[in-house]
Formats: structure tokens, C-alpha cells, sequence
């Protein structure tokens, strides 16, 4: 997750032939109105709310740290929407405080401290009851060279404790395969499925880089194998957005943000997380929600903003699965176009860039988010369903999808959620 991405290292003239897309400086706009001003003097009070459901995982990468290991910032950390923490506390008397103050306030903590490896047993009994223990950190970026290590640490762990997992994160596909150790980025996932194996699978992958004005040809890529294999093996998946500007990385906008959690979840995350929450104590890390004096930035307050937005609508990210996804416009490497719209969809209708479509169903209700898919570029979508076709707002409410009489525009990164 701290490897210096080799593609930041070729001169920007030569980036140019390896991403999907460069949008003009300028950001284009459409004359379409956004779906809240469409809805704007509607009185929507007495339309219902989506179900309630469990608690949607998402994760800050040190949200609680042995530098913020009070009541206060926890607190903090759980109203910007984080739900989990991992990484920063590196020793059992830290940990064991940082799990009861966690407990306080609804969020949980993996357990992450040299003695999970050195005194396995004794420190998997001492947490295995402690409420607040998210699971059992193992390491991160690891190459296949380290699967019996880390195979025969989780074997150790899961024999004392099954109710949890423990959790491995994946390097992303730009990386050469020197970096993890197999002849295809594939091969190095599947091995990891199929010999440790994992329960959850993790991988971070940071698509915007330079000016936040080019997107990595190879990240849709990546979330096509991460699909593809963890459908195979029928496990979950858990994705990650950046939220700390380094090396050639921006700094994050609520467009950066929005692409990538709602990319994320177009291709069926069951977890979203951000690295990191609080700027870590190096000198190339610029800007993250919390800085190096505790303060909350701007970026704290994107965050929470989008956060909301996902514990809102988390009955349909939890309770569904994606039965299909396609790209309209431009089709990044290895991603299959969109080609057709489901039965209560009459008609649609994109203008002005590309866009990310999702078809997810739970047991009784199918969905279809449309998802703008670009850096810079508004939209301009128009959709038509049948007499039964819901609109499901950013708040959770759901209101009939004919309330929507125009065209709607959709902001870079942001999307649209239907509901049949």
C-alpha cells in the first residue's frame, strides 16, 4: 500500500498511451439540472426510506492510533462515517485501550501487533471475546513467496477463533509481477484464494494521479479480476479509495472520492476503505482527513459527506448482489460495454462523456445505478422506467422515478440509483 507506483515514474508525455482517459483542464459542463433541483419546493416526507440493515464496513486506514487514543478523536473518527479501524497500534497495552474506547462508540478494530505472530494463542484468546475485534490483520501487499508464512498464521488463528477472518490485502495490478510474485496479476489472486484461503479478499488500487486529471487504464482491470475471482471462489470483496495526497497522487476531491467508492461498488464491494484517515508521520504524504497536528481538514468533511451517503443506501449495497456491469462510451481494457437496459427500463439516454452501469438484485427488488465515470465531465442522463420504476434518493428516501420529468445531469463521479 506504500510502494511507490512505477507508472509515477514515467515522464507525463508517455502516461498519455497507458490511461483510459485524460479529460480536458476545462470541465465540461451540461445544461441538464441536477435531480435535487428537479425535486426542489416537492414535498417528499411522506415517501418511505430504504430498509435498515447491518452496519456497512467501512474502514480508515489509522482511524484510531496510538496518536489519537482518546474518547474525543474516536468519536471523531466513528462521525465521519468510519466504522472500522486498522493499522497504528503496535502493542497489546495499546491495543487493549484502543478496543474498549472503540466499543464506546459502535466501531471495531483489527488486531494488529507483533505478538499476533510471536504469542499467537495468547493474544487470540486474550481479544477473541472483546466485542469490538474486527478480525486479525495479517499483512499487507504481501508477494506469493509469503503464502506458507502467512497460510499456517491464519491456520493458527482460525482454529481459535472462525467467527472472525483474518485479513490479507492484495498489491494492485499496475505493480510487475517481479512485485508479487507469479506470471499474471490472476494467477497471484487465484493463488491467494485458493491456498490460504481467504474468507474476505482486499486489494488497493489508487486510479487518479498527477492533477487529478488522469485515470489509470488499468483499474477497471483490476476490479473485472477481483470480480471475476472472488464470484469464483464465492466470497466477498473489499476496495479501497485514497484519501491521503502523496508522491504523485492529488489531493482528494468529493469527484476523486465519488469515482472511486461508487466504482467500487458498481462491481460489488462489501467494504470500502480509505488510506489513511489520519496523515502518516512521513515527509511525502501531504494532505489526509486528519493532519499531523489532530486538526480535520476539508478532506474529513468530503469524507463524511460521502460516508453518509453510503450508510444510507446500505441496504442495497449489503442485501444485493451485481448481476451485471458494463461500460457506456469509452470501454476501459478488459471491461465489457453496456448493451442493454433491464425490462423496466423503457429507454436511456447519456450525452456528454461515459458512464459505469450496474445491475444489482437482492430477493425481492432489482437495481440499476449509472454512475458518471469521469474526472471531469458532467452528464446528462435520461431515463424512462415502467409505472413501477423508483428513483432512490442519496438520503435513502425512495420516490417514484416518474417525479423525474427531464433529463438529469450527474456530476464527475457521482450516480444514480433506480429501483424496480
Amino acid at each position: 500500500m506504500k510502494r511507490i507506483p512505477l507508472i509515477l515514474l514515467i515522464p507525463l508525455f508517455f502516461i498519455s498511451c497507458l490511461i483510459d482517459v485524460i479529460d480536458e483542464i476545462q470541465p465540461a459542463y451540461v445544461k441538464a439540472k441536477s435531480i435535487e433541483e428537479q425535486l426542489n419546493g416537492i414535498n417528499l416526507s411522506s415517501y418511505s426510506l430504504l430498509k435498515d440493515t447491518a452496519v456497512f464496513p467501512i474502514l480508515g486506514w489509522e482511524a484510531i492510533s496510538a496518536r489519537n487514543l482518546n474518547l474525543e478523536r474516536i468519536k471523531e473518527a466513528r462521525n465521519a462515517g468510519l466504522t472500522l479501524s486498522l493499522g497504528g497500534l503496535s502493542n497489546i497495552d495499546s491495543l487493549q485501550k484502543a478496543l474498549d474506547l472503540a466499543q464506546k462508540v459502535g466501531m471495531k478494530i483489527f488486531i494488529w501487533t507483533p505478538e499476533l505472530r510471536t504469542r499467537t494463542e495468547e493474544t487470540v484468546k486474550k481479544f477473541i471475546n472483546h466485542p469490538a475485534n474486527a478480525g486479525y490483520f495479517l499483512r499487507d501487499e504481501p508477494s506469493t513467496s509469503l503464502i506458507p508464512e502467512l497460510k499456517d498464521l491464519a491456520a493458527k488463528i482460525e482454529k481459535l477463533d472462525n467467527s472472525r477472518f483474518c485479513y490479507i490485502n492484495l498489491i494492485p495490478n499496475y505493480e510487475p509481477p517481479r512485485s508479487y510474485g507469479a506470471n499474471t496479476y490472476i494467477e497471484y489472486v487465484q493463488r491467494f484464494i485458493n491456498e490460504i484461503p481467504l474468507k474476505v479478499l482486499s486489494f488497493d488500487h489508487y486510479p487518479i494521479i498527477g492533477d487529478g486529471n488522469i485515470l489509470r487504464f488499468n483499474w477497471y482491470a483490476n476490479l473485472e479480476t477481483i470480480r471475476d475471482e472472488t464470484l469464483k471462489a464465492d466470497i466477498p470483496f473489499w476496495a479501497f479509495a485514497l484519501t491521503s495526497s502523496h508522491w504523485g497522487y492529488p489531493v482528494p476531491t468529493i469527484e476523486h472520492l465519488r469515482l472511486q467508492v461508487y466504482s467500487n461498488l458498481a462491481y460489488g464491494a462489501k467494504g470500502i476503505q480509505y488510506f489513511t484517515y489520519r496523515i502518516p508521520n512521513k515527509e511525502h504524504y501531504i494532505s489526509a482527513p486528519i493532519d499531523r497536528n489532530g486538526n480535520k481538514t476539508k478532506e474529513y468533511y468530503l469524507l463524511q459527506e460521502l460516508n453518509k451517503e453510503v450508510h444510507a443506501l446500505s441496504y442495497v449495497f449489503m442485501s444485493s448482489h451485481v448481476t451485471k456491469v458494463g461500460h457506456y462510451g469509452s470501454i476501459p481494457e478488459e471491461a465489457s460495454a453496456f448493451t442493454s437496459y433491464p425490462s423496466y427500463i423503457k429507454s436511456l439516454r447519456i450525452e456528454g462523456g461515459n458512464a459505469l452501469i450496474s445491475e444489482m438484485e437482492n430477493l425481492s427488488s432489482k437495481f440499476l445505478m449509472i454512475q458518471n465515470n469521469n474526472l471531469k465531465n458532467e452528464i446528462a442522463v435520461k431515463v424512462e422506467g415502467d409505472s413501477q420504476t423508483k428513483l432512490i434518493l442519496k438520503n435513502g428516501r425512495i420516490i417514484p422515478a416518474a417525479l423525474i420529468k427531464e433529463e438529469f445531469k450527474l456530476t464527475p463521479g457521482d450516480m444514480a440509483l433506480f429501483m424496480k
